[in-house]
């Protein structure tokens, strides 16, 4: 069972208001006998790394889940790697757009998460939530903290597990679009909350 579990949720991006992933991240509760740290991370590919590896010296964790944005899925995504590039479709909040650099001139060309997305998956769906494995967490931040989080806990060699929640639009912010706009696919943010809750469960009770 994971004692400390380190779970991120990032700042909103591409001019919407709010981003699902901190409005589950703010409502999670750690699991019975572990310690959960939260924390948010800037839409920036040039910082979110150093800041994803001063979280995992801080709090040394067992297990690090992170949560992040896929505006127009009707699921939760579960990601099963992170490749080494970086493609920024938009800026990011930084005003960076990379496209198509390579993360790690030296690095492998992808890392596989360390946590089973099947299982992973299966719980949310049994929380009463749709959800899937993803084998592409896109070109954007997203890949970038995944590529960077999972090198970092492989240069520590501590064993920690890794897994990266993609989140569809909460139906409360679907309901805040503007009349007249093409409305995003949603799930309740109450269903949304249970769900990673789930999906942590299940990764905590796996890691050592």
């Amino acid at each position: 069972m994971a004692k400390n579990i380190l779970v991120t949720g990032f700042e909103p991006f591409g001019g919407r208001g709010e981003n699902p992933s901190l409005q589950v991240l703010s409502r999670l509760k750690a699991p019975a006998g572990a310690r959960l740290f939260k924390a948010r991370l800037p839409v920036s590919g040039r910082a979110v790394g150093p800041r994803i590896a001063a979280l995992i010296a801080r709090h040394k964790p067992d297990l690090v889940v992170s949560l992040g944005l896929a505006a127009g899925e009707a699921a939760i995504r579960v990601e099963r790697f992170a490749v080494n590039v970086a493609d920024y479709a938009i800026k990011d909040n930084s005003g960076w757009q990379p496209e198509g650099n390579k993360l790690d001139a030296a690095g492998p060309a992808a890392y596989f998460v360390t946590a089973d997305p099947l299982k992973l998956a299966a719980a949310a769906r049994r929380a009463g939530a749709p959800a899937y494995v993803s084998n592409h967490a896109g070109g954007y931040v997203c890949n970038t903290l995944m590529y960077r989080a999972l090198a970092t806990l492989k240069a520590a060699g501590c064993g920690a597990r890794y897994a990266f929640i993609h989140l569809p639009v909460s139906t409360e912010m679907a309901l805040r679009e503007k009349p007249g706009k093409n409305i995003s696919p949603s799930l309740p943010l109450d269903l949304l909350v249970k769900a990673v809750g789930a999906v942590i469960k299940e990764a905590a009770t796996r890691a050592h």
